[in-house]
Parts: C-alpha cells; sequence; structure tokens
C-alpha cells in the first residue's frame, strides 16, 4: 500500500503543476493537498485504491463479465 501522505503529495504537486500558468492565476499548494484529499477520498469511496507497483508483484488480475 502507497503511503497516503506521499499519494497526497504527489497529487497535490500535479494539481500546483496544471494550474502554474493559468490565466486566473496559480493555485495555492494547500488549496491543492485539500484537494488532493478529497480525490483520494472519493477513489476509496468507489473501492478504487492506489498502490506502488512494486506492491503489484505476485497480484493476478481476475477478469469479471
Amino acid at each position: 500500500m502507497a503511503d497516503q501522505h506521499q499519494v497526497n503529495a504527489v497529487i497535490a504537486t500535479a494539481i500546483t503543476e496544471c494550474r502554474k500558468d493559468h490565466p486566473e492565476g496559480p493555485i495555492y499548494p494547500a488549496e491543492a493537498k485539500l484537494m488532493a484529499k478529497c480525490i483520494v477520498e472519493h477513489l476509496a469511496d468507489s473501492g478504487l485504491q492506489i498502490m506502488r507497483s512494486d506492491d503489484l508483484a505476485g497480484i493476478t488480475r481476475v477478469a469479471t463479465v
């Protein structure tokens, strides 16, 4: 399982970078962190999980129809 703080930080960095050249101005890092936490919470509520690729070793994918 990925470190929650690291996941939030990576997403927050991506949000900040996406808005750096926006006409309305950049987004503040604190706001990006709150958005990242919200995104991760909604993903978890939807049954999705963010994992490190290293953690996927040995996991087999089961097809559902």
